[in-house]
């Protein structure tokens, strides 16, 4: 993918989460069923022994995580550190430090993500409902490294991988849509990598976001690249949300 499809990408989606940050947040109030997994999880190591923790949430959105998270940890003290470009979407939270940063801008203009994120080390790194935003496989893989750089040894990251065309409803959905969308768009799909696509919104005209669908094989070369380059294991894999239970899935991983 060349760059001039890499920002035009990048600017849809920035696009639409300014303009449908209120329609989309209003779908985005529950926790996602993968979290409780996650925390389960999480509860059989060593994380919870501490009376306080910092998280970092890259991509935070509105801070839905950061609600679940209190809700589920009442006697814990948590501090977050939550990064996103959309500050329509986010709400000030107590314990919650913002900042506003365009983390794909920042790949786009080669600066380096670790010396433009204002958060210190953190227990936990997490990034949800984001990597399906990200083109191209070197930039996943930089949002990748930025969160097991960003977590102190004997942390833990989680971060998960959208796979709707796994599900047959939006597959059937997408594929019927996608070529409408690019003509629209004026763009044209050998621009773009394998398994991304242009999803609407509400079936409102002009509403539009990339998105990409990860497959298995790729989600494993990412963390097995990512691992010979620093050391981590991984905790847990799963599959998570939605009616089916698979639409993501979800690496726990520990920063060694």
């Amino acid at each position: 993918m060349d760059k001039t499809t890499l920002t035009r990408l990048i600017q849809l989606n920035n696009k639409f989460y300014r303009e449908y940050a209120t329609s989309f947040s209003a779908t985005r109030q529950r926790p996602w069923s993968g979290w409780q997994t996650s925390l389960n999880i999480l509860q059989e190591t060593d994380l919870f022994n501490q009376h306080s923790i910092s998280v970092f949430d890259l991509a935070c959105g509105n801070l839905r995580f950061e609600s679940f998270l209190q809700a589920a940890l009442p006697a814990t003290d948590i501090t977050f550190f939550a990064v996103d470009n959309s500050i329509e979407l986010a709400q000030p939270m107590a314990g919650v430090h913002y900042q506003n940063l365009d983390v794909l801008d920042a790949l786009l203009c080669g600066s380096d993500l670790g010396e433009l994120l204002q958060a210190p080390l953190c227990d936990l790194s997490v990034s949800f409902g984001f990597m399906h935003h990200v083109p191209t496989f070197e930039y996943r893989l930089e949002i990748l490294r930025s969160l097991i750089t960003q977590t102190r040894s004997g942390g833990y990251v989680i971060v998960s991988f959208w796979q709707f065309m796994k599900d047959q409803t939006i597959a059937i959905r997408t594929l019927a849509n996608h070529h409408q969308y690019l003509r629209l768009l004026r763009l044209e799909n050998q621009d773009m990598d394998e398994n991304d696509f242009i999803l609407g919104w509400m079936g409102i005209l002009g509403a539009y976001r990339y998105c990409h669908s990860f497959t298995d094989d790729e989600i494993d070369q990412l963390i097995d690249t990512v691992a010979t380059e620093v050391n981590i294991s991984v905790v847990s894999r799963f599959t998570a949300d939605g009616r089916s239970n698979y639409q993501n899935c979800y690496f726990v991983i520990k920063v060694t």
